[in-house]
């Protein structure tokens, strides 16, 4: 569904803040600092997943202290629709050069359930990675087993619909550095 404005706007004000910025804030200052004590004295690379991860991505690797390279990675479970397929479309894949004998981690915004993460640490893991972390800014907590689980997560989130910091809803909202639910009444 693509929005015009007033409806884009409705959304945002009959929403709900989940976490507020300086919440998040907190969960990332936290995050950076583990991460920066595991990968001391090693070059690692740090992959975001598109398009999701890119605001993640970002107020996280500012953080770090230490050197890394970054790349990014794009795979969907999604396509146009709000609840995964079980198909994983492929957008693009980093070079396997890159991911050789590296310690590589997967940014992404939530970690729902786990299919499209777990896909991509295979792939990693069959370009030789040294080992693969993945760390989400979100861990939504649906009630059942994922085939995969985060290494770092900065937030637990209720199994609702979340937009707000790099999750969109309808294509927009991204770009909130809130985390909202969406109240769908």
């Amino acid at each position: 569904m693509k929005l015009d404005y007033a409806k884009a706007k409705s959304i945002l004000d009959n929403s709900t803040v989940l976490f507020t910025a300086e919440q998040l804030s907190v969960a990332l200052d936290d995050m950076a600092k583990k991460i920066d004590a595991e990968i001391e004295g090693e070059i690692p690379v740090f992959l975001t997943v598109m398009n999701g991860g890119m605001m993640f991505a970002s107020e996280l690797t500012k953080r770090l202290k230490n050197p890394i390279t970054m790349d990014y990675i794009h795979a969907s479970r999604y396509g146009d629709a709000h609840y995964g397929s079980s198909h994983i479309t492929w957008f693009r894949q980093p070079k396997e050069s890159l991911i050789k004998g590296k310690t590589v981690y997967i940014l992404d915004d939530i970690l729902d359930e786990g299919h499209t993460i777990a896909e991509i640490k295979r792939f990693l893991m069959n370009a030789e990675a040294k080992c693969c972390k993945v760390a989400v800014m979100v861990n939504k907590e649906i009630g059942k087993d994922k085939p995969i689980y985060a290494d770092h997560a900065g937030v637990n989130a209720p199994n609702h619909f979340l937009f707000g910091f790099g999750m969109d809803i309808f294509d927009v909202n991204r770009n909130l550095n809130q985390i909202y639910i969406y109240n769908n009444s």
